[in-house]
This record gives structure tokens, sequence and C-alpha cells, in this order.
């Protein structure tokens, strides 16, 4: 094991910061570089797009009877203070503008704290003047300035449009502090555990889960809706841009983001480098008969986060099927939500659940990708080419970890609905039924994940260095169309043609073979990477 160096001191524990913080976005540009964008262009967009989406006083006030009546959209995006299109763009804006920039943070102070650990770089650096917590605090120097520089930017950007500049600021601020809540988590989950991976899931799954109990406590409504001011999404909700800001809600942003960089810090101090919190099990001195395979290995290496997604999905699941089923038992019989059913071709009272559901399959597409990546993460650490230089076939080593990263989103996609059914069954209107309903919906949206593991596979075999930025940028491309569309952004048509997730969505499929036939083109793609890979040397 790692251990951290602590016999010299070079005048503090953050010593080196600054020079690690200068250095942090030269490396980590397209890094940066994309996620400040994609936040900005989102949130910029999803307001510009407003005026178009509610061009009359009568659409807006349309607009806001559904969210007055569709619980979900309260859930999953967040309530709306005002019918002005300003308010009613950033009640939209709202969810996909912090879960965006929260994502960033996380992933940036992920990938130069603990990544730099697993791959040994931390433990070079050691000889240099660096103190105990420089590279945690240049993390966070990056990540927290990134949030200011996305703030302002969008509160210029808000301005230039048209907007009200104390609404504009006040929604900036909201985004802003997302990125300081998210950084913040990824600093304390980044001491608990060594695999980066599993550090990532635990933050942004934090993050996640708390925009989610804020939904449930804004679906609660009247005298439960002090409980969405425990949880900091909450906060930014409550600050509630363009109609009557509420200024002192984005107080307790810094005072949670200090409290949490201070836990951080006395969590590094107890720990060595390299390890986490809670220190690793030694292994057997001989394997089971079970793991002397190629397959049993990489399924070995995913059980954790297996583990840990199948478990926050099933909270998750049964919550919402839970608080669903009574939340659509009230308002089924709502014109927006009989309308709605009929274009999802379900029942009013399963609009809920239909809706949830699919919007579940983006994380869990997130780690089909992360899942494909792995052999790839074996290649540069050069244990893929310890395990080749035996008697194993490259072919057979990466197709095992294939079949693994395809098995891992049918499982959590059962899970889900085997979860959401078993809530509604707990629920005022559920039957037995729905277990089985659910779980078969959940399983026909498994095919457009398959697409992007497909996706991600070739490019392993094709194009090795470039695998992870294409992997990534497929999900993302999938995820930003999708919200496109919804906003009258983007043609339905491009929607179609860019997205898998498109042909799997009961809004828009009108194919009943669309499962079958992204199956079929993932195999297709799984094939050409497959041919690829053979035809490359390793490492590349």
């Amino acid at each position: 094991m790692m251990t951290s160096i602590v016999t010299r001191r070079f005048g503090g524990s953050s010593t080196g910061a600054g020079l690690l913080a200068r250095e942090i976005p030269r490396r980590e540009r397209v890094l940066l570089t994309a996620w400040v964008l994609s936040t900005i262009g989102l949130v910029l967009g999803g307001v510009a797009a407003a005026g178009t989406t509610y061009p009359t006083a009568a659409d807006r006030a349309d607009r806001w009877e559904q969210l007055q009546q569709i619980p979900m959209f309260v859930l999953f995006q967040g309530r709306a203070f005002a019918d002005t299109a300003e308010a009613l763009a950033a009640q939209q804006a709202f969810a996909v503008g912090t879960l965006c920039a929260a994502l960033g943070a996380v992933l940036l102070v992920v990938r130069t704290t603990r990544a730099e650990e697993a791959s040994g770089r931390r433990e070079l650096l050691g000889g240099l003047p660096l103190g105990r917590h420089a590279d945690l605090a240049a993390a966070l120097i990056v990540a927290l300035g990134a949030g200011v520089v996305i703030a302002a930017a969008i509160a210029a950007g808000l301005v230039v449009t048209g907007a009200p500049a104390t609404g504009s600021t006040a929604f900036a601020l909201v985004i802003g502090s997302s990125v300081w809540v998210g950084a913040s988590l990824a600093a304390v989950a980044v001491q608990v555990t060594t695999r980066t991976g599993a550090a990532f899931g635990l933050a942004f799954g934090a993050f996640y889960a708390l925009h989610l109990l804020r939904g449930l406590g804004a679906m609660a409504g009247g005298e439960g809706l002090w409980a969405t001011w425990l949880v900091p999404n909450g906060w930014l909700e409550n600050v509630r841009p363009f109609a009557d800001e509420r200024w002192w809600a984005l107080l307790p942003v810094p005072i949670w983001t200090a409290v949490m960089v201070a836990v951080a810090f006395v969590l590094v101090d107890h720990r060595d480098l390299g390890a986490g919190l809670f220190p690793g099990r030694t292994g057997a001195s001989r394997a089971a008969p079970s793991l002397r395979s190629v397959f049993a290995l990489a399924l070995r290496s995913e059980r954790s986060s297996l583990f840990l997604w199948s478990t926050m999905i099933a909270g998750c699941g049964l919550a919402m099927g839970y608080v669903g089923s009574g939340a659509m038992a009230e308002y089924a019989d709502t014109a927006w939500v009989r309308a709605m059913g009929v274009s999802l071709g379900v029942e009013p009272a399963r609009v809920f659940f239909v809706y949830t559901v699919f919007v579940f399959v983006f994380p869990i597409a997130a780690q089909a990708v992360s899942a494909t990546l792995r052999p790839r993460r074996e290649e540069v650490t050069g244990t893929g080419e310890l395990l080749l230089s035996g008697p194993v076939e490259r072919t057979r080593w990466a197709v095992a970890h294939l079949v693994v990263a395809l098995a891992c989103p049918t499982v959590l996609l059962s899970v889900l609905g085997v979860a959401v059914g078993t809530g509604s069954v707990l629920g005022t209107e559920g039957t037995a039924g729905d277990i089985i309903r659910f779980t078969t919906f959940t399983l026909s949206l498994a095919p457009a994940v398959w697409v992007l593991v497909a996706v991600t596979f070739l490019a392993f075999g094709a194009v090795p260095r470039l695998c992870a930025v294409l992997g990534w940028s497929a999900l993302a491309l999938g995820v930003l169309v999708e919200i496109a569309v919804k906003t009258g952004t983007v043609p339905e048509s491009l929607f179609l043609l860019t997205s898998p997730f498109a042909h799997v969505n009961p809004y828009y499929r009108t194919n009943d073979a669309a499962p079958l036939i992204l199956a079929l083109l993932a195999l297709s793609l799984i094939a050409l990477g497959t041919w690829a890979l053979r035809r490359r040397d390793i490492p590349a």
C-alpha cells in the first residue's frame, strides 16, 4: 500500500496548492471547456426558448396550470413561483442546470484527486514541496472558481437576452451554487473509497438523491414544504428567481461548502496516500474456482459498483413508486394527465411511473459506459497487458468485460422495474401486476443503453485514446438532444436521428420493432469493435 509522506513539512498542509491549481486547467482543459460551455449553453438555451415555447399569456397560463396538476414535473424539474416566461423557463431549466453544473464539479474533483492517487502520479509528486492537502485544495480552487465563472456568464447572458437583471443574477447564483455543493460532496467522497468510479457514484448519486428529496418535499405541498429546506437543492429552489427573489436562501450554501470541505481535510489527515477512509479487504491467498476465468474477473471488478447502483436505484424506485401511486390517484382525472396518458399510450394513473422510469435510464447508461471503459483503464495501467501475457486471448478478455457491461444496465433496469412496481403495490393504487408491467417496460429500454455500450466498445477497438471522450460524448449527446427537443430548440427529426433513447421513449416511438432494431445495431457495432481490436497493438 502506498503511504503518505509526513516526515517533511513545507510551511503548511496546503503548500503548493496554487501551483497545482494553475496546472489543472491545462491538463483538464477538455473537461473544463465541455462542462462550462454545456452548462452555460443549456441554461441560456432553455431560457431563450421560453419565448418560443410560451409566446402568449394564454400559453404561459396553460403551462402554469400543467405544473399545478402534474406532480412529476415538480419532482424532477422544480417548482414554478410565477407564470411569467422567465419564471417558467427557470423552472424548466432548474434541474438540468443544477445537475449539469454539479456533474462537472464532481468529475473535476474526482479526476484531480482520487484518480491521481490511483494512478500513482500523486505519489511521484511527494518529493516536491507540496502540503498534505495541496491536491484537494487545488481541485477545489479550480472547481469553485469555475462555479463563479459559470454564474457570471449565465447572469450576463440572461441580461443580454432581455431578462430582468435581478432574476438573472439570482438564477445564475443558483447554478453556480450547485457547483459548490457538488464539489464539496466530491471532496468528501474521494476520501471514503479508493476507486475513482465509486467516488464519482457516491458524490453525484448523493447530489441526485438530494434533488429527489427536494422534489418529494415539493410534491407534498402545504405543510410538507418544510422538507425542502432540509437539503441544499431545496435552498437553491427556494431562491425563486424571477419571482420575488429570496436572496437569503443562498446563505446556507457557503456554510455547507465550508463544513464539507473542512470534513474532507480532516479525513485526508486520517488516511494514507492512496488509501480510503475504509481500508480495502485483503484477498485470499488462493482464488476460488469460481474466479478462475476472465469473465469471473471482469464480473468481480464491477461487483461493488453494481451493488452500489442497485441499492440506490432500488431505494429511489421504491420511494417513487410509493409516492407516485398516491400522487397520481389524486391527479389522474385532470385534463393534462389524461392527455399525457394518451400520448404515452398508458392509463392516466400510470403516467407518473412511465415518466419516472424513463428519466432513470440516463444515469444507468452512465454506469454502463463506465463499465465498458474498464478494459481501457486496465490497458493504460498495465494490468490488462499483464493478464494478456498469460494464456488469455485479447478478444476473450475484452468480450468478457463487454458482456458484464451489457449485463449491468439490464440488471439495473430490472431492479428499477421491480422497485417501482413494489412501491406501487405498497401505495394506494398499485396491484401485484405492476411489478411485471414495470419490469417489462424497463427492460424494453435496455437496447438503447446497449447501443451506447457498443459505440464505446467500437471506440475502444478502433481509437482507444479517444474511447472515453467518444463514449461519454455519445451519452451527453443523447441527454442534450432529449432536453433540446422538449424545449423546442431542435426538431424531433434530429432527436430521432441522433439519440437511441428516442426510439424507446414511449412519447416518440412509432415502431414496435425499435428495441429489436437497436439490439441489432448494437451487435453490429460490437462486431466492428472486435474486428478493430484484433488489428491494433496493446497497449495503444
